[in-house]
């Protein structure tokens, strides 16, 4: 893969480029350019070829850059990111922060990833990313005295993300308990957090956010859900940098009143963009399977579920939405 991301540089720019042109800067036969190519096509990127003309990538490619988005954060944001690193590929951006803890403090380091070979989602499944489609992107953050409602920490970073959308011009974005963001139905952004803590002691976490920018027919049917990106909840695609600067800015601020306020501040921020309220769900757990109507979250995160007449907290769980009656 690191090879065929050298051949993307050369198709950055959106025009046509022939295979022996590509072939010559690479220092590589007009057959591996094809290989390569094939290998992106195959992962979702949309490489128009043409015969006896070339290879192109409609609107070009934007490479993640740590410089461009340590310039569009805010001074706040600067000051609480300690790092930004940017991989072409790798295996898990949240697996790369978790490898440093035992070294080195990972409060306020940021990795992002052009292409995660083992892009991990909740209950042991993967995220799907083609290269240049969205973000994946990791945050390590340290809490010293974590706030008694540290277990809605996946709310406050959705509600985070929301912001971050929204300042960028999307609309109708939800929040599904308890890591998901939403646009009309579908699936937009996932986020994992992984946690590392001592009794009575600090807790580390990795924050991990897979985020949809701008996905191609192939992109999208390779990912196993109903997906959907940003430009289709804000009618055009911005910018991959913008997008990490803006979610970063946003997931900060939001960490650092967390640490100090907890869940309380954002209970009623979280209701207003409740994708489950008011609809029947099953919750499915190891031992127990509880079916009701979503009804909130308690004021640690829990989620509110109403069956057998009374209204229950659970902490986790998994949810399929039902379609009986």
């Amino acid at each position: 893969m690191q090879k065929a991301f050298a051949l993307l540089e050369h198709l950055q720019d959106g025009s046509t480029h022939s295979g022996e042109e590509i072939a010559r800067r690479l220092g590589v036969t007009r057959t591996a350019v094809w290989h390569h190519v094939k290998s992106l096509q195959a992962k979702g990127v949309a490489i128009y070829a043409t015969a006896g003309k070339g290879y192109r990538i409609p609107g070009g490619y934007e490479f993640l850059n740590h410089t461009v988005i340590e310039t569009e954060m805010s001074d706040r944001g600067r000051r609480a990111v300690r790092a930004i690193y940017v991989d072409r590929v790798i295996d898990s951006t949240n697996q790369r922060l978790l490898d440093m803890i035992a070294g080195s403090s990972i409060h306020g380091v940021v990795w992002l990833a052009e292409y995660q070979t083992h892009g991990r989602g909740r209950r042991g499944g993967s995220w799907v990313a083609p290269p240049g489609s969205g973000l994946c992107l990791s945050l390590g953050w340290r809490f010293d005295s974590p706030p008694s409602s540290i277990s809605a920490l996946s709310l406050v970073v959705g509600i985070a993300v929301v912001r971050a959308l929204e300042r960028l011009g999307a609309t109708d974005l939800t929040l599904k308990w308890p890591n998901d963001v939403y646009h009309v139905n579908r699936k937009l952004a996932g986020i994992l957090i992984e946690m590392r803590s001592e009794f009575s002691g600090p807790c580390i976490v990795v924050i991990g956010i897979g985020l949809n920018v701008a996905l191609s027919p192939d992109a999208r049917a390779r990912i196993n859900e109903n997906a959907t990106d940003i430009s289709a909840s804000s009618g055009f695609i911005p910018s991959r940098n913008l997008v990490a600067a803006s979610v970063l800015d946003e997931l900060v601020l939001i960490l650092q009143d967390f640490a100090s306020s907890g869940f309380h501040p954002y209970r009623s921020q979280w209701e207003r963009h409740d994708y489950l309220s008011g609809r029947r769900i099953r919750l499915e757990m190891p031992a127990r399977v509880v079916r009701g109507v979503a009804r909130g979250v308690a004021p640690d995160g829990a989620l509110l579920v109403e069956h057998g007449g009374m209204i229950e907290p659970f902490i986790a769980g998994h949810i399929v939405m039902e379609t009986d009656p």
